[in-house]
């Protein structure tokens, strides 16, 4: 897989030297620096007092439509 990074100069200069120092390629820096960076857990879902769960998204913004989506799922369009 190929991916274009952008990075500053003194970034840049840094990890060729790693990479030249270590006999290896940037790429290969960079894929094990990202495998040792801890994984995100998912975040549990919010349960409100009204009963309904709302899925947290850390991905994207949560939106109206969301909102919407989810008062149709559990019936309460309008409750508010």
């Amino acid at each position: 897989m190929q991916l274009t990074l952008e990075l500053d100069e003194e970034t840049c200069a840094t990890l060729e030297s790693l990479a030249k120092e270590e006999q290896c390629s940037p790429g290969s820096i960079i894929a094990r620096a990202l495998r040792r960076l801890p994984r995100r857990k998912p975040a549990p879902p919010v349960s409100p007092v009204h009963g309904y769960t709302i899925p947290a998204s850390p991905g994207r913004p949560f939106t109206m439509e969301d909102v919407y989506r989810i008062e149709d799922d559990n019936d309460m369009r309008g409750m508010a």
